[in-house]
């Protein structure tokens, strides 16, 4: 019998991540994407609530700029639209205490969002089985589902919020507007390129108020809030002449190369494990032009996508201009960098718009023998590019300021960018688990190290990097190895999952705290100063003798 390693003091039912989880699904749904409940059914989303005490009180002025709400700190995908993951303000507390957890039985693989009023926060999940939601509404205290909706390939994305408190989410083959109650405002259809399938990859909005996406098929969008038009488009194949990476055919059979309990678990979270799902997108196996988020200058004059290179070898991060009048956008083609082929990457800018940071080599190839590619992460400085004097005469090519190795090979997120070039990276590779001779995270100020962190007990950094004034924030892993392996890979036996805040200028440990999972995404700070472990949990999922739970746990300042 498999087993999880959660500690016995927050004891709760450990649920499958698997197709028999129908009693999670929110009730009524059919499965379109504009059926919404508005149950509040606490059981079916949280377990233990925040009733005892306040959480401390929590003063963060940061102000991310029209038309997002001010005092919400953390409003997308990497936290804001430059992708930076920062939350440029001081943490209330160092010490949290669980207050509740939420959607067990589900994977989150990506940040949930808040209202303006800070009382209602989005998450986006896996859907066990067909039809059941992936798009929810939950009470901020409590918990308790305020509605949901079903929502093809909702998973992938974030939910992001206005200033007014409309919703904006791209997922599918759609970019979709919801009010706060959940009723549906507008929707808009990706268009199709050829044979090549109009999925989508997030968004963010720009200080213009428009909804900035890119497909997977590579076409660039910028759309109107108030009723979803399409006001700027450009094809970014036609456009550059660029190779699409070719799909690595996993197979239909892939699954059965797994221990069966695994590929169940994966089959939960990802859905197909072949070349159309999920698990093909974070290896850089699917085919697309693209599977990361567009980022978006500053000032919103530029957006910056990774994606297709000039052949089957190599990638490009593409810059993209946008010009004309704020009510009549146009896109248009700038410079490009070269980068190895793949990516998990998407394109980080820093708050004042000199330093942009870009990681890639993740594809198949590096998915299983890391140390076969060269990864990097390429620093640029904007201002130089954009200039043309940067190193390289060509004014259509970019050449980065600073090349920094990646050391145990590919990234599997993108890494935060800061003013003065200053770069955080962590290392982990599924393919070398229990093989760590490298630090587990690193500090760069431009091309110079500056502080290189080793985690207690051989534990790996598991999640995407959360910055805020003093600390960075994620999750770490304890891995036993099993006898298993999938495709020369050897899986672990069991993992054991914590909360960890570090400080950024010492890398000193100074919380932990067990949670059942492996974010894998991202550790969020609602503008409560409360922290949310978003648990999309791919490692205890291929871990053999651990038992994903997935959802999401909200920890409030002690």
């Amino acid at each position: 019998m498999r087993r999880s390693t959660r500690s016995s003091v927050h004891a709760r039912p450990r649920p499958l991540l698997g197709l028999g989880l129908l009693a999670l699904a929110c009730g009524g749904s059919t499965g379109t994407t504009d059926d919404a409940s508005d149950t509040a059914d606490t059981a079916d989303t949280a377990d233990t609530a925040d009733t005892d005490d306040a959480p401390a009180a929590f003063a963060c002025a940061v102000d991310r700029g029209f038309p997002y709400p001010p005092g919400v700190g953390y409003v997308g995908v990497h936290a804001n639209a430059q992708n930076n993951d920062l939350v440029p303000c001081a943490l209330p507390s160092t010490s949290w205490a669980e207050g509740w957890h939420a959607l067990a039985g589900r994977g989150v693989a990506q940040p949930n969002t808040f209202s303006p009023d800070g009382a209602t926060t989005y998450v986006t999940a896996s859907a066990p089985a067909p039809g059941d939601c992936s798009v929810f509404a939950l009470d901020v205290e409590t918990g308790a589902q305020r509605w949901c909706h079903a929502f093809g390939g909702a998973i992938a994305s974030s939910v992001e919020v206005d200033e007014r408190g409309d919703l904006f989410l791209a997922a599918g083959d759609r970019v979709i507007s919801w009010d706060a109650d959940g009723r549906e405002r507008w929707a808009y259809q990706l268009p199709a390129l050829g044979d090549a399938e109009a999925g989508a990859t997030g968004l963010h909005l720009t200080p213009q108020g428009h909804v900035a996406t890119v497909s997977a098929n590579g076409i660039a969008l910028l759309l109107a809030r108030d009723d979803g038009r399409a006001l700027a488009e450009l094809d970014l194949v036609a456009s550059t002449g660029f190779v699409v990476p070719a799909p690595i055919a996993f197979g239909d059979d892939l699954a059965s190369l797994l221990p069966e309990a695994v590929a169940q678990d994966l089959l939960s979270l990802f859905g197909p494990i072949g070349a159309g799902g999920m698990l093909a997108s974070f290896a850089g196996a699917s085919g697309n032009f693209t599977d990361n988020t567009v980022g978006v200058s500053p000032d919103g004059r530029a957006l910056y996508v990774i994606g297709g290179g000039p052949d089957e070898d190599h990638g490009a991060l593409l810059q993209l201009r946008v010009e004309g009048e704020d009510d009549a956008p146009t896109l248009a083609r700038g410079w490009w960098l070269r980068t190895t082929g793949g990516s998990a990457s998407s394109p980080s800018i820093s708050p004042d718009g000199r330093w942009l940071k870009v990681s890639d080599g993740n594809s198949l190839a590096g998915f299983l023998d890391p140390s076969s590619v060269a990864a990097t992460g390429h620093v640029v400085d904007l201002a130089a590019c954009d200039a043309n004097t940067d190193t390289d005469p060509d004014p259509e090519v970019c050449a980065a300021a600073h090349e920094l190795p990646l050391l145990s090979g590919p990234a599997l997120g993108a890494s935060p960018v800061l003013d003065g070039a200053e770069s955080w990276h962590w290392e982990v590779q599924l393919a070398a688990l229990f093989d760590a001779p490298y630090p587990d995270l690193t500090r760069h100020d431009g091309a110079e190290q500056r502080l290189a962190v080793q985690l207690p007990e051989d534990r790996q950094w598991t999640s995407v990097l959360t910055l805020t004034e003093q600390h960075v924030i994620g999750t770490m892993t304890a891995l036993t190895p099993s006898t298993e392996q999938f495709l020369g890979i050897t899986l672990p036996s069991v993992a054991s999952s914590e909360l960890v805040v570090v400080r950024r200028d010492s890398g000193a440990l100074v919380f932990r705290a067990p949670v059942t999972d492996d974010a894998t995404s991202t550790v969020t700070v609602g503008p409560d100063g409360a922290l949310y472990v978003t648990q999309l949990a791919l490692v205890h999922a291929l871990s053999v003798d651990t038992r994903p739970v997935g959802g999401l746990i909200r920890f409030r300042p002690a």
